[in-house]
């Protein structure tokens, strides 16, 4: 049986992205159904040009969603428009974006047979970009005047938080309209063999109870941490708390609170 793919999955940054593209990939392999654009282009004879690339960055088939075009892309250090969308996705599995919504999504979603949105609590994700600042691959790319991971709370905070609102809230709001599966990822983790097992089903993948059992084990917070320290620090879910002064966790409710309640969350 042949999956219903390829499959979008969408997220805003520091949301479970890497975990959930894992997740697919892993699963794809498992059922024999793995396509990849971008690890059979001919860019890959420079993967060894770009130092402290954090994860597995050519081997991700991601996109850039814009108004003027749809992109494919390599981080950001090589971005270069699809001139034909089918042809693209007839090369891929399963397709990453951390794409705002905007006029031509409309357009390019209803392109993929499946389309899910990973969320997670802005504040751990908040959390996890201020550490990211400070790794090897952000000093080298897209340097911040943060020292530390405080610094960047303290000058990042409403822009982080009123990004996020924009970007989950909007998809949330066209989920009917596009079809967009929604996944939170606090959920997927505390059980990731039901999670994966779930999303085998979703996208029609032909795997038993021992196939996704199989998988599980590279999917777990120590598994991909010691793959991509860079890209994978503790995964957990509260870890706000550590970080965020009281003043800052009250600033944080009253930017996200209302986003956060439409998407299920308890605060």
């Amino acid at each position: 049986m042949q999956a219903k793919s390829p499959v979008l999955h969408i997220s805003y940054v520091k949301s479970g992205s890497y975990f959930l593209w894992q997740a697919f990939d892993s699963l794809f392999r498992a059922a024999g159904q793995k396509r990849s654009f971008v690890q059979t282009h001919p860019i890959q004879c420079l993967r060894d040009s770009w130092p402290d690339f954090s994860i597995d960055q050519f081997d991700i088939d991601q996109i850039l969603v814009q108004d003027e075009a749809v992109y494919w892309q390599v981080e950001m250090q090589h971005v270069e428009a699809i001139d034909d969308l089918d042809q693209y996705l007839a090369q891929c599995s399963h397709v990453w974006t951390h794409s705002f919504l905007c006029e031509r999504s409309w357009e390019a979603y209803p392109r993929f047979p499946r389309v899910c949105y990973i969320v997670r609590d802005p504040r751990d994700a908040l959390v996890s970009m201020a550490h990211f600042t400070q790794t090897p691959f952000m000093r080298r790319y897209h340097p911040h005047a943060a020292a530390s991971p405080a610094d960047y709370v303290a000058a990042e905070l409403d822009t982080f938080l009123g990004d996020w609102c924009r970007h989950a809230g909007d998809h949330w709001r066209a989920r009917r309209a596009l079809d967009i599966e929604f996944l939170h990822y606090e959920r997927m983790v505390q059980d990731l063999p039901i999670a994966l097992r779930r999303l085998a089903n979703w996208c029609a993948l032909p795997l038993d109870d021992g196939a996704i059992a199989r998988v599980v084990p590279s999917l777990g917070i120590d598994a991909m941490r010691a793959k991509n320290p860079q890209h994978v620090r503790k995964g957990g879910s509260g870890g706000f708390r550590e970080l965020l002064t009281p003043p800052q966790q009250e600033r944080a409710l009253a930017i996200c609170a209302p986003t956060m309640r439409d998407l299920g969350y308890d605060v």
